[in-house]
């Protein structure tokens, strides 16, 4: 459910997404194979079936959760991480302006987990691409955000 809701800012439409999630897992489950966890397996199909739902009705977000990861953006200095304290509408503009492309590896990369070859078999792409993605939408946030650009 975690992974539907940083897509929707409506509960019942990621309910309604991960209902989806759970009848496509019932269905495929004799493909599941161990070479990915259960839980990795578990995500691809409900990103899957998330991003299917917004390609069909074009909705997106208006807010995200903002973990200490997006907060911190990987300054390298630990003292200066605790103390960037960025504003939810800041981070949500931010994020508007990435390509959708971008947007979406830098979601599922720094909000949901997913490493790079997860995030590359989900959305069709080589982990190459993925890391492109991830580098250019982690400069682009930093270039977006004002109160990170002031520290």
């Amino acid at each position: 459910m975690r992974v539907a809701m940083k897509y929707f800012t409506n509960e019942s439409e990621a309910a309604h997404c991960v209902n989806d999630s759970f009848i496509k897992m019932c269905d495929s489950i004799d493909r599941y194979n161990n070479e990915f966890s259960f839980i990795t397996w578990s995500r691809t199909i409900v990103t899957r079936t998330v991003l299917d739902e917004l390609r069909k009705t074009k909705k997106y977000k208006e807010s995200i959760l903002i973990t200490d990861e997006i907060e911190n953006l990987e300054t390298g200095n630990e003292e200066l991480q605790e103390d960037i304290v960025i504003d939810k509408e800041q981070i949500v503009a931010a994020m508007d302006k990435l390509p959708n492309a971008t947007k979406n590896v830098v979601k599922m990369y720094l909000l949901e987990g997913h490493n790079h070859e997860d995030i590359s078999e989900v959305l069709n792409i080589s982990t190459e691409t993925s890391k492109w993605h991830l580098k250019t939408g982690k400069k682009k946030l930093k270039e977006l955000l004002p109160k990170y650009n002031n520290q």
